[in-house]
């Protein structure tokens, strides 16, 4: 089984067809489960630069090799020789090529991935949390560039899965998270993951003199309060895509000027990235379960997009075994 995105909004579940030889380098892996990321719902929605149809999306994958080894994979295809791969950024590849957008992803039995991608996990980590590996290795992507430290107050906005992985990932290396999120709904279900982190999530903030702000949602209101409540030399980091064709007072630039404000752009992932991911999902199962939505079967895809898309509860993700329920 397969789910082939082929048009807008139009996700079709199709039998999924033989596979041959995989090319040198790449190998064909049967998937366990795999993730809905919103960048899949925008695709479904709205399409994608890079995006052509036909095309199986998908790129939060948990995998069985050959050796029955479970894995995650990494979601890029880079060249290994471009002036930012020998840099060892190779999310910035120049020739990149990513699971779900140039080539086929995770919404399916079958998928054929590069050998190099390929991320053991350790028994001890259950298959559905793993699927969180993407994203919380973006997240871990994000703060390398920011520079978080010990003790440094860190606002971030947005209170979904990738905000509380963020609030999650700066308290683990001394920083003091904040997460805004402006849906009481949200918060009052993220109630179980925020009492067993003792993350705070508010639904707005009076405090100032932040040392890091990060967007991990759309709004465009968050780009603009995160930059005005950092403090002189604070940084902001640049993480979630904004909402096309929204206006920007070019006063926020001048901010920056004045108060020193360092402004940085983070995008994708690198493997180390994702590998200490794994390590991190590992350490902290207990409270990164109230992070799965649900479990449910592949075809359940099409009917999930529009709550992916708006933002409706945390992460859903597609069971290609059939057989485990939420955790296992």
């Amino acid at each position: 089984m397969k789910m082939v995105l082929t048009g807008l909004k139009c996700l079709e579940i199709r039998e999924s067809d033989h596979v041959g030889r995989p090319p040198a380098g790449y190998v064909r892996v049967r998937v366990l489960c795999c993730a809905i990321c919103r960048t899949d719902a925008k695709m479904w929605s709205e399409g994608h630069r890079d995006l052509v149809l036909p095309r199986v999306p998908g790129h939060e994958m948990v995998v069985v090799g050959e050796q029955q080894g479970r894995y995650v994979v990494w979601p890029g295809d880079c060249c290994g020789s471009c002036r930012y791969c020998r840099a060892g950024r190779e999310n910035l590849c120049e020739a990149m090529q990513i699971a779900g957008f140039h080539r086929d992803g995770g919404f399916a039995d079958r998928v054929i991935v590069p050998q190099s991608s390929l991320i053991p996990i350790p028994k001890t980590l259950q298959t559905v949390i793993a699927c969180l590996a993407e994203p919380l290795g973006c997240v871990l992507h994000a703060l390398e560039i920011g520079g978080i430290g010990v003790n440094d107050r860190v606002l971030i906005y947005g209170g979904g899965t990738l905000g509380l992985l963020t609030a999650l990932a700066a308290k683990t290396v001394g920083a003091r998270p904040v997460v805004i999120e402006k849906n009481p709904d949200k918060i009052r279900l993220a109630a179980g993951f925020l009492d067993k982190t003792k993350i705070v999530c508010l639904a707005n903030t009076d405090e100032n003199a932040f040392d890091l702000a990060i967007n991990a949602c759309p709004d465009e209101t968050a780009f603009k309060q995160g930059l005005t409540r950092l403090d002189k030399g604070g940084r902001f980091l640049f993480f979630s895509g904004l909402t096309k064709n929204r206006m920007l007072a070019t006063g926020l630039l001048d901010r920056v000027h004045y108060r020193e404000i360092i402004l940085s752009g983070s995008y994708g992932l690198t493997r180390e990235n994702m590998r200490r991911a794994v390590y991190l999902l590992e350490k902290h199962q207990g409270a990164l379960k109230h992070l799965i939505e649900a479990v449910v079967p592949p075809e359940k895809a099409p009917e999930l997009m529009p709550r992916v898309l708006a933002g409706d509860g945390f992460k859903y993700v597609l069971d290609f075994k059939g057989s485990f329920v939420n955790t296992e």
